[in-house]
């Protein structure tokens, strides 16, 4: 069925995500069990963060950040958190 894991990287709970709706459309798994692997997935995604960043590497993560919001891979206050980190490391040029 569905093994859950430790800590996902965030292709890895994309991955998740979709598997999770095939197994809805294939009536293995109800909308409410699925819902409660994905709150488990959620709150285990790590992201790699950096100790610097540059201008240009700061936009690039805080887009991608954007599209892991959007796609439900990553909370709000993750995504805030995240883009906060990313604006207090990202160096003047």
């Amino acid at each position: 069925m569905f093994e859950k894991k430790d800590s996902y990287t965030p292709a890895e709970a994309k991955r998740a995500y979709d598997q999770l709706d095939q197994l809805i459309a294939q009536k293995t798994l109800t909308p409410r069990q699925a819902g409660a692997h994905r709150r488990h997935i959620a709150s285990r995604v790590r992201v790699a963060l950096k100790p610097s960043y540059t201008v240009q590497a700061a936009k690039r993560a805080k887009t991608e950040i954007t599209k892991l919001t959007e796609a439900g891979t990553i909370t709000m206050k993750s995504a805030a958190a995240y883009r906060a980190h990313t604006t207090k490391r990202t160096l003047a040029a």
